[in-house]
């Protein structure tokens, strides 16, 4: 693979993180890792070392944004308001023994 070809990949491979850490949220080390690995990156394309110094980079980058997204799932789960099946009714998930239906 070429430079510019590599290049074009770490550009689409930035926008993939942004969007990463704008949906899974830029909280935990892994989040923080990956905006500095990011920093990085936009760094190296300005003036690339090598094809290989991109390529690590970018590697890097894809495994962060990975554990990114599996951590950011488990912390989108414990958010207020979203619930499991069952949630907020009575816990034998039958109706409320009020007389006001459902709307």
């Amino acid at each position: 693979m070429s430079i510019k070809e590599r290049r074009k990949e770490a550009e689409a491979v930035l926008d993939s993180a942004e969007m990463t850490l704008e949906t899974f949220g830029g909280t935990g080390k892994a989040a923080r890792d990956l905006r500095q690995k990011v920093s990085q990156l936009e760094t190296e394309l300005q003036d690339p070392d090598s094809e290989k110094s991109l390529k690590n980079l970018i590697e890097e980058v894809r495994d962060l944004m990975e554990e990114v997204e599996q951590g950011g799932g488990d912390m989108m789960m414990e958010e207020p308001g979203i619930e499991g099946p069952g949630a907020g009714g009575p816990p034998n998930g039958d109706m409320p023994d009020d007389d006001i239906p459902p709307i």
